[in-house]
This record gives C-alpha cells, structure tokens and sequence, in this order.
C-alpha cells in the first residue's frame, strides 16, 4: 500500500513546468454547496455566548482551564460556536459567502461534525446528530433507543461526548482535483487545533478515539447510507470531556447498535453533477486507519508562556481571517517570531493531540524582515529526527548554526530569500511579501513505514500548526495564511534531498495583510442565541 500512496503523492506534486491534475478551469455551474444539510432531520438550536465572556488566550495552552464545565446544551454550544461555527459572512458585487472558525483551503470546507451525545446531555435521550454551522444547530439524525442509549452511557466515560470528523472531497477536487486529498487533511488538521482550544476553554481535552476502525465508522456516523450522491467518509472519532488517563473501548454490540440505527432526513445534494478523480478516490480507500490497540493518554502538561497577557481567547478564535496579501514592508522584532516558533514545541502546546505520537514535523523559515534575525533560511527541530540527524542528507553548505538559545531554531544560509519563498510558492507573492514564510517538511518515510494511513495524518499535524500559526499572528494584531500550492520537488531540490525522507506538505505566511476594501462584512448569525434564564 505504500507504493500506491507514494505514487499518488508524486502524482499530486506541483512544478514548475505543470501542475497536479485538476479541472484546469473552475465549473461555476457545478460548484459545491457550502453547507451539509438532512432535510426532513429535526432542529436543535444551539446558543451563543458574547465574546467578552472568554479566558484568556495564553492560559489554554497549558490544557484545560479549571474544573470541566458540565456537559449540556449550553457547553455543548460554546465548544461548536469557538471551533466550527461561522466567524462572519462577506459580501462584494452580488456574491456572499461565510467565513469560519475553522479555515479551509479555498473555503471549500470539506470537514463535517457529527455527534454522539450520552443521556441528558442535550435532551433526555440520547443522540446521533449532525452540527449545521449554517445555523448553529443540531440535526438530530436519530434517537438511540433505551436498550442502545444505555450501552452509550456504559461505555462513555462521564461528563463527555463522542465527535466524529468526515470528508467531502469533493468540495476541494472541484477546484484542485487530484490534490484534493491533501487539502481535506489539511482541514482536518486545522478542525483538530480548533476544537482542542475551544474544548481547553470549558476544562475538557480532545482525544482520538483508536478502538473504531474508520471504515466501521462510516457506519456509525451514518455516512454508509443510501441518498449521499457526493461521498462523505469518516476520518476520526474524538473523546470530548473531562481528561481522562488512558483509551477506552467501544465494544461490537454498541458499534453494530449504531449501524444499524434508522436515520432520520436526507443529505442534500451538492452539486448537480461531479467530476470524478480516479488517484483520489483510491488514496482514500488505501489510507483508512484500522483499529488500533487502546492507547495511553497521559501526557506532560504543557510548559505553558505568556506571551500575550490579558488577551481573551474567544475574540481572536471568531476574529482569524485568512489574508490575500501582505504589504510587502512590515517587519516584526525577533522575540516575536521566537514567540511563535515556542507556541509550535510540541512541549508548549496541548494542540498535537497526544494520540497522534511523536512529531512528524519540522520547519524551514524564510526569514525576511525579522529585526534582531539576519534573512535567510533556518531550521526549527520540532523533534521529527534526531538532533544528529538533522543534517543528513541535506545540502553541504548549510551553517547549521544555533539561532537562539531558547529553541531549537538553527540558520542554515544568510541571504534575501523573498524571491525564493515567492518562487516555491506556485509564483504568489504572499510569500515574499509577509515577514516570514515557511514550509512544513514532514517525515515521510518515516511515516509511511507505520502504515499508508499515517500518510494523513502527516497533513493534519501541519493543519494544526497552521491553525497555530493562524492564532498568534492574530494576536499580535498580524495575519496569516496557508499556502497549499507550492512547487514540492524545488523545495526538495533546494535542500538538496536526493530521497523521501523529508516532503514539504503545507506552506504558510504570516505579516501585516492588506484587506480588500471592496467587501463588506456581516455578523455571523442575525442575533446571539443565549440560554434561557432558569
């Protein structure tokens, strides 16, 4: 199976003479609908907290905040409004299209929420429901009968929920075909830091759940069913509540319980027709996770610095845009960078989730206006190889000189490299014009010796540094965004990698952006929903 995987990875590369294949030119008449929807499914409107009412934004690092909030309608509520929910609507010439929480590639969104919730947790059965940003709701899809209901309560630890993660790839091949597989991963990376925030902010902790293997899961969610005309698969299943010490098992019976169950609405179609992408839909199938062992879940808490102190968290979670441009002239001092190179230890952070292992991780830094940090290329060891092995198989030249005496950061060659980032970049000037770029190179090999489906999750810890990396320019009054499109094998020559060991797999830029003046914004949702006084 690692074959086909590394072949379909040589066959989503961009160069410099070609691209991926894709649809060339965007089908507007076909694009994909924003939103999942079950008509027929019954509504469970969910409520909204003011943005004043947050804790700060440095104090979620160091993992969850204070005793767990209770799980109920209300708790449930923030922890979707902080992490999936619309942040603002956009309008320019005619055109409006929402913005959310969590980005997306091209703001396709191809990620969807569904959830297991126990006994009274949000009604007094219990249910298996789709969450609808669009509307900040629940669609209920079933209620689990008393029999069914009671083996959920058995099996879930208490105060918490089960949160499963699906794909639509279709939304992201109608626009980047073939390497569509690539962006829904990155997405999904970008959903994982996003919900492990927000669920830090109500004292719970997000873990994946490994007991399910993904295939089965497709049946538990209820994505399996007849009616999906674009295919919607399931990814991940997370425990959502109190942290806990170790996995826990979800035995066959309830599993086969949750299959079986009759679904209440019907999936909406999202396009009137679909082009389909043969190497995508056979990585999907290669790369699905079996079951695993149960796993340990302790973890050392994080050595958590404040960096921003007295900044809320909730406004900069709904406030996050992706930038269009930077102005090509703004420079940042080099505690700053520093700053946000810390955030990215795994050792500083709760985000890489302690069931996705080791980090796979490092980074190369274009540095352009850093005060304080000659330009040039650096090296941030996340822990992905060795310290004496970071240097092999690289280029001959590299320095390899310690940058800082705090972080692992390490100056490879001194030199503008703006036109550089911009190259490598499929030729976007972002890239140079922030004041900093960076690629995430990825273990690879290393990777795939574990088994095809670690291939994904290589893409979703380089979402959840984006989202990261998102957080931090943003509370520094900065912006940020990803960069899918870049040339893979030039980065890859630049280093001078004669194998796989490394592979670049996300870009992103961080400066001071220029907004686009043209657009107006529009809240979110036309009023804030707040739970009814008792």
């Amino acid at each position: 199976m690692s074959d086909a995987v590394r072949a379909y990875h040589e066959l989503s590369k961009h160069r410099p003479d070609r691209f991926a294949p894709g649809p060339g030119q965007l089908d507007w008449a076909t694009q994909p609908a924003p939103f999942r929807r079950f008509a027929g499914a019954r509504l469970l409107e969910l409520w909204q907290r003011p943005l004043e009412e947050t804790p700060p934004y440095d104090a979620v690092f160091a993992g969850p905040i204070g005793p767990p909030a209770p799980l109920n309608r209300e708790s449930l509520s923030q922890l979707l409004y902080d992490s999936l929910a619309i942040s603002a609507w956009k309008e320019a010439g005619g055109s409006r299209w929402a913005l959310r929480v969590n980005p997306s590639s091209g703001n396709l969104h191809p990620t969807e929420a569904y959830l297991l919730l126990p006994p009274g947790a949000v009604e007094e059965g219990a249910l298996l429901a789709h969450y609808a940003p669009d509307l900040h709701a629940l669609e209920v899809r079933a209620q689990l009968p008393a029999p069914l209901a009671a083996q959920l309560a058995a099996a879930l630890p208490a105060g918490g929920l089960l949160l499963g993660l699906a794909s639509i790839p279709w939304r992201e091949a109608w626009k980047y075909g073939e390497r569509a597989y690539r962006y829904c991963h990155h997405d999904l990376g970008h959903a994982l830091a996003a919900l492990a925030l927000a669920a830090s902010a109500l004292g719970w902790q997000v873990r994946l759940l490994g007991n399910v293997a993904e295939q089965a899961l497709d049946g538990v969610l209820g994505l399996d069913r007849p009616g999906f005309v674009e295919g919607e698969y399931a990814d991940v299943l997370l425990w959502i509540g109190p942290p806990r010490d170790a996995e826990f098992a979800l035995d066959q019976q309830l599993l086969s319980g949750l299959a079986a169950l009759e679904l209440q609405g019907t999936p909406n179609r999202l396009s009137r027709e679909q082009h389909h992408w043969p190497e995508l839909e056979r990585v999907h199938a290669q790369c699905r996770a079996p079951r695993q062992p149960l796993a340990d879940w302790r973890a050392a808490v994080a050595a958590a610095t404040v960096d921003n102190p007295g900044l809320p968290l909730r406004p900069l979670l709904h406030r996050r845009r992706s930038a269009q441009s930077m102005d090509g002239r703004s420079g940042i001092q080099a505690e700053l960078l520093l700053a946000w190179l810390r955030r990215l230890l795994p050792e500083h952070s709760p985000v890489p989730l302690a069931s996705l292992g080791a980090p796979q991780v490092d980074l190369l830094l274009f540095v352009h206006r850093v005060q304080g940090l000659a330009p040039g290329l650096y090296w941030l060891a996340r822990g992905a190889a060795p310290d004496d092995e970071l240097a092999a198989g690289l280029r001959k030249d590299f320095l390899w000189q310690r940058a800082s005496d705090e972080l692992p950061l390490y100056r490879l060659l001194e030199g503008d490299a703006r036109g550089l980032a911009g190259f490598l970049s499929c030729g976007q000037d972002i890239a140079a014009d922030g004041c900093v770029a960076l690629a995430m190179l990825a273990r690879f090999d290393a990777a795939l010796e574990q088994g095809a489906w670690h291939y994904p999750r290589l893409y979703w810890e380089c979402g959840q540094i984006g989202q990261l990396l998102y957080l931090e320019a943003e509370a520094a009054g900065l912006s940020g965004t990803g960069i899918g499109c870049y040339f893979d094998d030039a980065v890859h020559e630049l280093l001078e990698i004669a194998d796989s060991r490394w592979q670049s797999l996300y870009h992103f830029t961080l400066g001071r952006a220029l907004w686009d003046e043209r657009l107006t914004t529009l809240p979110a949702y036309p009023e804030l929903r707040r739970p009814p006084r008792p």
